[in-house]
């Protein structure tokens, strides 16, 4: 292939572009870093048959059934730059996981370091699933490195990794970093031709792509579902966030109730709109205020695209753009009264508008807790499917009609990455990013797994050098739930 050349079939060795938008999700890092899969691994293989994947049912299956405990990259080296796989072993044995997660891109070495961990690993009862970088995170695009030595021919990895799984059966899955960022590459026809590749050799590989909280959305599972093994879905920012992520993947929720949003992947024009509006009565002579709660998942600095309004009778009277900020609640209060004078009646709507057109920038915006003073709402937000919808481009709305029954018809297993490394959870959710800071977030990672509401908790570079703090509050997190399951 030529050096521009990306290759998810060496047959075809055809590029597919990857169209970049006005802005990146502020939960889309870089992430370069269990057997919970094999109850829904339902693979029918025949001799002419393609395999069938894992998601086209309901799983039963009750709370903490499956045990996946797992760790990410930041594995210590030798001198020479070799994975120093006694220390790594060492250290995740102390840690009480059951898997590791082994990224494929740090040394030329490392893929052959990897066939001398996996027996290591096995005979600790620790299984290992390849990681490795998209295109977007990959020489010629991003920097001078390669994985090596498959490179940018994931036809080729595919086949290579189902390989070395039947030679070292603790080898049970593979994954893609940034798998949204890169869908136009790795389209759902050419993940099933990966997905054919490695099954033809191995049946019960899993493949899942590493995704974001704000990347799982119903058009997502549509697409993707029925050509994966389940997802890795990084960094939340609350307990709040994996509640919702599962209901969308488990078929229980098309949007959250209460939600204005855009996907990302989808373009909008100047003026397109989505808007979910109620009826008040005036009381008169009194002040009219209107207080409730918000949030936004984008908080990086690109400016001038998504405003969120509240209106009262088409007349804007709160505005906010989406950019800068962070991803907790905000309260806001606002004095309608001037809005409201000589009125009885009026119309208040909480409005998602794009004064510029985009081609790929999503956003989720929440409202919740409104209360009235010196108005009487029709129905509050506690009442969503009791407010009307307009809108004009390719939003989704949690209210009205478009807020669905759960059906329940597919389950698509579902793992939770937590920050372990201070600088990339400092990233995500601010300071302190102290080691109790994330210890917490890693705790309420477990509690949902616990639940039920997660099939396995994976942490991103814990810190492995001797007496860390993060890893000893890590460790004992882990034996808690350990003991406990």
């Amino acid at each position: 292939m030529g050096p521009l050349s990306y290759s998810l079939s060496p047959s075809k060795g055809e590029r597919v572009p990857f169209r970049a938008g006005e802005g990146q999700p502020a939960d889309s890092p870089t992430l370069h870093g269990s057997g919970f899969l094999r109850p829904w691994l339902l693979v029918l293989v025949c001799a002419v048959g393609e395999p069938a994947f894992a998601q086209n049912r309901t799983s039963s299956r009750p709370a903490h059934q499956t045990f996946h405990f797992a760790d990410y990259d930041s594995e210590p080296r030798r001198a020479d730059g070799h994975v120093d796989g006694d220390a790594l072993l060492s250290r995740l044995k102390e840690l009480h996981v059951t898997t590791y997660y082994w990224l494929v891109w740090h040394a030329r070495t490392d893929w052959d370091d990897l066939k001398l961990f996996l027996p290591k690993a096995a005979m600790a009862n620790i299984e290992v699933w390849v990681y490795l970088v998209p295109p977007t995170e990959s020489a010629p695009r991003e920097g001078n490195s390669y994985a090596e030595p498959f490179r940018l021919d994931y036809g080729r990895w595919a086949e290579e990794i189902a390989w070395l799984s039947l030679q070292h059966t603790n080898l049970t899955a593979w994954v893609i970093d940034d798998f949204y960022a890169n869908h136009e590459f790795f389209a759902p026809a050419a993940v099933r031709d990966l997905q054919k590749r490695a099954k033809g050799i191995n049946p019960r590989l899993a493949f899942l792509p590493l995704m974001y909280f704000g990347e799982i959305r119903r058009a997502f599972v549509q697409d993707y579902r029925e050509v994966i093994d389940g997802v890795v879905v990084a960094y939340p920012q609350d307990r709040g966030e994996i509640d919702e992520a599962w209901a969308i993947l488990n078929d229980a929720a098309v949007v959250m109730p209460c939600e204005l949003s855009l996907p990302w992947s989808t373009p909008s024009k100047p003026g397109d709109f989505v808007e979910a509006s109620q009826s008040a009565t005036v009381w008169p002579g009194r002040r009219q205020r209107l207080r409730f709660r918000e949030r936004d998942d984008f908080t990086a600095a690109t400016a001038g695209y998504h405003f969120k309004q509240l209106l009262m009778n088409d007349t804007v009277v709160w505005e906010e753009d989406v950019a800068g900020g962070t991803n907790a609640w905000a309260e806001v209060m606002v004095d309608v009264t001037a809005a409201a004078q000589g009125k009885t009646n009026l119309t208040l709507a909480f409005r998602l508008l794009d004064k510029k057109g985009v081609s790929n920038f999503g956003v989720r915006w929440q409202v919740k807790d409104l209360q009235a003073e010196g108005l009487d709402l029709a129905a509050g937000l506690d009442q969503p499917k009791k407010w009307q919808v307009s809108q004009r481009g390719a939003f989704e709305c949690g209210f009205g009609d478009r807020i669905k029954p759960p059906e329940r018809r597919f389950h698509v297993p579902f793992i939770v990455m937590t920050a372990g490394d201070a600088s990339e959870f400092r990233l995500r959710h601010g300071d302190p990013a102290s080691p109790e800071r994330m210890a917490e977030w890693l705790k309420f990672c477990l509690q949902a797994w616990r639940e039920g509401k997660v099939d396995g908790v994976v942490t991103y570079c814990l810190d492995k050098q001797p007496r860390s703090r993060i890893f000893d509050l890590a460790r004992g997190l882990f034996g808690e739930y350990w003991t406990a399951r």
